[in-house]
């Protein structure tokens, strides 16, 4: 999940979690765990914005992967 803002000065960006704390940067492979509700807030000295974002993770079980399904 990539948080982007434009704006004059160029704002500050962070996506959290919703109660949690900032996502690690860069590419990774996503599970189910990461299924939720993500904040995401653009910062500059005229001010913030706020959105939030529902995440849905769907996969499907293949054999071999350890993954069972619940």
């Amino acid at each position: 999940l990539l948080c982007r803002a434009d704006g004059d000065p160029p704002p500050s960006t962070r996506c959290a979690r919703d109660g949690g704390t900032n996502r690690t940067r860069g590419s990774r492979t996503v599970s189910r765990n990461d299924a939720g509700r993500y904040v995401c807030r653009a910062t500059n000295k005229h001010g913030s914005a706020v959105r939030s974002v529902t995440v849905t993770v769907e996969c499907e079980h293949q054999e071999g992967t350890g993954d069972k399904d619940l």
